[in-house]
């Protein structure tokens, strides 16, 4: 597992509130296939966000530049998307603005 040691949660928990404020979360389905049919892989679709299971944290798919959840099971880097926990149990949801 990536190192998370560093991370200021605090930070990270308020802009998770502010997002959540912010956006209206539907929910799409369970691991890559939500992304897009018959994906294996998850698609970097503008609006989709992964929930990560473990902490609730909800990370863009399609943002520029890099992302880790709180507790570091989702990861996303400029070019892909990582993740620790088992592809189908990483929620996926469809954010728009409220």
């Amino acid at each position: 597992m990536l190192s998370n040691w560093n991370v200021d949660k605090t930070k990270l928990e308020k802009q998770q509130q502010e997002l959540k404020d912010s956006m209206q979360f539907t929910y799409v389905g369970h691991g890559p296939k939500a992304t897009g049919f018959m994906s294996k892989t998850f698609k970097r679709k503008p609006g989709l966000y992964a929930r990560c299971t473990t902490c609730g944290y909800y990370i863009p798919l399609d943002a520029r530049g890099e992302e880790r959840c709180i507790c570091g099971n989702l990861y996303r880097t400029e070019h892909d998307f990582r993740h620790e926990l088992p592809a189908s149990e990483i929620e996926i949801f469809k954010g728009v603005k409220k």
